[in-house]
């Protein structure tokens, strides 16, 4: 006899009645655009093993998609950014203070991008893309950002910035840019000493300043391979209007719930281009430790994060896994199953110690797409 499957005790949300499957937040742009494709896009950090969370937010990813083949009849695909503009190295200056980084772009070259990539995620997304019928790929900022797409964006959001800055940087109105130095690969991380010189729909110009090789220029066209540094919400805002320009396939953006506050921002700054629409966004559910506060690189680095007994290695460091990577992709799948069963199971977080409990008490050998 099966054992019942576990379920966890969550509050009625105030999507209830109203979405009877979370992915039904697509349905209004479906129909609306008359897509016959999505492409959902999430992240990929590399600076450093995955931890539970976010592998419980690609994961989702998966299943959402083969959801919105099963309820609207659309070709699902997935599309993951690996953050290698992610920090490798920093430095300070020594008279003021001002920090300066190298990403692992810079710092390692892209063939040990690549390896990152493929040792940390590519065999779970093999599994996940196997178990879902959904297929993906993985593509770095580093690309992204070489794209023409992209840096006419970029270029229209200088454009724009008198209006942007206020809505991405809305305490201070900052929102610099930064450029590596082309001899070494190191730039100013909060760009204090980078000066926008000129701008036009078609090319820009900056004077930035490196610790070790003083003043250099920039030019930025549509067709140069400058390198663009931009702050999160900046570099998510242009990324989100490439994607709305591919118009054979509705846009998707999945993002931990901790990402709402910064796509509220988003979504304002988006309706400051004339005529364009925010992209559909699906938040899946957060990890969390005992205090409350979601899993995070920092907090673990920093030994600060309240955890459980229950808390396994593994769901710090994915890469402490003791079985094999199908049954990996297993567990992860029925705890989506699981989340996905309800919207209010989906609508919430988990603390290490809750999802020890379900995961104990099992998911059966059906696993698969929720």
């Amino acid at each position: 006899m099966n054992a019942p499957r576990p379920v966890p005790v969550s509050p009625v949300s105030v999507t209830a009645h109203a979405v009877l499957h979370s992915a039904d937040f697509l349905h209004a742009q479906l129909r609306a655009t008359r897509r016959d494709r999505v492409v959902l896009h999430a992240g990929v950090q590399i600076n450093g093993a995955p931890h539970l969370g976010t592998n419980v937010m690609q994961t989702a990813a998966f299943q959402l998609a083969a959801a919105a083949r099963e309820r609207f009849g659309v070709e699902p695909g997935l599309r993951f950014g690996a953050l290698d503009n992610s920090p490798c190295e920093t430095r300070a200056c020594p008279d003021t203070g001002s920090l300066y980084e190298r990403s692992f772009r810079h710092a390692l070259g892209e063939s040990r991008v690549r390896e990152l990539v493929r040792l940390y995620y590519g065999a779970l997304f093999d599994e996940l893309s196997a178990a879902t019928g959904v297929p993906y790929e993985v593509e770095t900022y580093t690309h992204q950002q070489s794209r023409v797409a992209f840096r006419e964006e970029f270029l229209a959001s200088l454009g724009m910035m008198d209006t942007l800055r206020w809505i991405l940087a809305p305490s201070t109105g900052m929102v610099p840019v930064s450029f590596p130095c082309p001899r070494c690969g190191w730039s100013q991380k909060y760009g204090e000493d980078t000066e926008l010189l000129s701008a036009d729909a078609g090319e820009a110009r900056f004077a930035a300043v490196c610790l070790d090789h003083g003043k250099y220029l920039v030019d930025v066209t549509p067709d140069t391979d400058t390198y663009i540094g931009l702050t999160t919400l900046h570099r998510n805002l242009v990324k989100e209007r490439v994607a709305a320009r591919e118009g054979d396939a509705l846009p998707v953006i999945v993002k931990g719930a901790d990402w709402a506050p910064g796509c509220r921002l988003l979504d304002e700054a988006f309706l400051c281009y004339p005529g364009a629409v925010p992209p559909p966004r699906l938040f899946t559910p957060v990890v969390l430790s005992d205090s409350g506060a979601k899993l995070s690189k920092t907090l673990l680095r920093e030994g600060t994060a309240d955890l459980s007994a229950e808390t396994e290695p593994w769901m710090l460091d994915a890469t402490a896994w003791t079985g094999t990577m199908a049954e990996y992709a297993h567990t992860l799948l029925g705890l989506g199953a699981l989340m996905l069963s309800e919207p209010r199971h989906f609508e919430r977080g988990y603390t290490t110690r809750e999802v020890a409990r379900l995961i104990a008490q099992g998911f059966g050998p059906a696993a698969g797409p929720a």
